[in-house]
């Protein structure tokens, strides 16, 4: 009885000698990891995001530099309306093909994908009906009355965004990170090439950019379906069936992905509302700053998304446990020295990238550095949750945002202008890592073996 309570005690404290010293090595084995994974294309993925990345953050300089303050803010209101779409394309759609097309090859493979093609045309459609019918309540004044226009332009273009983007995922599905840089790389040259040549011309602006950025996403994507005819074929009377099954899967992360969705991308609006377009303009600009960190985020969490799967797989919960702290710890260390440069020269980092017109927005930077840190903690935790399939959970996590934004969110807004804003994201991020850290904890009693799915 001593001899095996010995051997518990000797085992229980090598497990704490192993997670004491479990960020350090944990650091050096993801650096370890990222650059072996060079030959599994994990090396072209991140310059993938890193593409995509600055592609966005080009485009937003430009637009900011070239135009005033309130075309600016126009189209941060306008972006926030194609993110949105975008999650809700992520959680419906590419989030359960990247879980089946993984079963299936051959012409099953290229059968689910053209039923997955249909379907998301089928969404882009309904969300161009949906943004023809919101000029109905423009032209009744309510909303900025400048953005008529704008939405015009975007109901032109929305399906060739959100297109491009799932030809991204499904690059991501099937591995092939070439396909997607190239995708990346050519939509790069022709969004920023045609952004430069309109301002060149004087004729910039954010209804013509989003005309540009549609076009280019047109073009690249398309021109991907074209030379790719091969892998996909469409059986109507598949696509139900498909359909039914990709949305018994993602339903609850649908759910969650639109909670998440709302809360975040209705703080413009409401700045927009109180304080004007000029505003959200400003607002923009800090965030366009704060999103220099991107690539290293994304990147980041592409490669730890698929391990803390693994850990669980081969772990357990006892395995899975001991991953997450060394990982946060970890991915904290990453994110650090680029949240202490934002966090102290983000103000001057905004009028050096924008111009001086957008001076004063400091705190602001400052208050989204330090939620770049929260943000590395609940991602990390909301994955190890997802991985135990508790969805539910996850659910239940992402409804604190919204009740955040409607208890207090909205007043921090009317009061503080952008900085409310920022207060409001900080707040929501932190609470949802709260809730993810109290359900994580207990986790192993509320699951039992992990095979209760939600």
């Amino acid at each position: 009885m001593n001899r095996a309570s010995g051997r518990r005690k000797g085992a229980e404290a090598g497990a704490r000698r192993q997670e004491t010293g479990g960020a350090t090595r944990g650091l050096s084995d993801l650096f370890r990891a990222l650059v072996s994974a060079s030959g599994r294309g994990g090396m072209v993925s991140l310059a993938d995001q890193m593409v995509a990345s600055a592609t966005n953050f080009l485009t937003g300089m430009i637009i900011g530099r070239a135009c005033a303050r309130e075309e600016f803010g126009l189209y941060m209101l306008c972006m926030s309306i194609v993110l949105f779409v975008l999650d809700l394309q992520t959680s419906i759609i590419s989030s359960s093909y990247m879980i089946y097309s993984q079963r299936l090859s051959g012409r099953d493979h290229a059968r689910y994908l053209g039923s997955t093609l249909v379907q998301q045309w089928s969404l882009a459609l309904l969300l161009i009906l949906l943004l023809a019918g919101s000029q109905l309540f423009l032209g009744l004044g309510i909303g900025p009355r400048q953005l008529g226009p704008v939405v015009s332009s975007l109901v032109a273009v929305i399906a060739f965004i959100m297109f491009r983007e799932f030809v991204r995922r499904v690059c991501f599905a099937g591995l092939m990170m070439l396909h997607a840089l190239l995708v990346d790389c050519c939509v790069a040259l022709l969004q920023i090439g045609g952004l430069l040549l309109l301002a060149w011309q004087g004729l910039l602006s954010t209804r013509t950019a989003f005309l540009v950025i549609g076009l280019a996403c047109g073009t690249a994507s398309l021109g991907w379906l074209v030379l790719n005819r091969r892998a996909w074929t469409i059986r109507l009377r598949e696509v139900g069936v498909d359909f039914r099954k990709n949305w018994l899967f993602g339903r609850w992360v649908f759910a969650s992905g639109l909670l998440w969705a709302l809360s975040m991308n209705l703080y413009p609006w409401f700045l927009a509302h109180y304080h004007g377009v000029a505003a959200a303009g400003a607002w923009a600009a800090a965030y366009g700053v704060v999103a220099i960190a991107n690539p290293l985020l994304f990147g980041v969490q592409n490669f730890l998304g698929p391990r803390i799967v693994q850990a669980y797989t081969t772990g357990g919960h006892a395995g899975l446990r001991r991953f997450v702290l060394r990982v946060t710890s970890v991915y904290f260390l990453i994110v650090l020295p680029l949240a202490v440069l934002l966090f102290f020269f983000g103000g001057d980092l905004v009028v050096l990238v924008y111009g001086a017109k957008y001076a004063g927005n400091g705190t602001v930077v400052s208050i989204l550095a330090v939620n770049l840190l929260v943000t590395a903690a609940a991602f990390v935790l909301s994955r190890a949750i997802l991985a135990v399939e508790q969805s539910r959970i996850y659910f239940m996590a992402n409804l604190v945002p919204l009740i955040i934004l409607v208890g207090f969110g909205i007043l921090l807004v009317q009061k503080f202008g952008p900085a409310g804003v920022a207060w409001g994201n900080l707040a929501s991020t932190v609470a949802t890592a709260a809730v993810l850290l109290f359900f994580f904890s207990g986790l192993e009693q509320r699951t039992g073996d992990g095979s209760e799915t939600a």
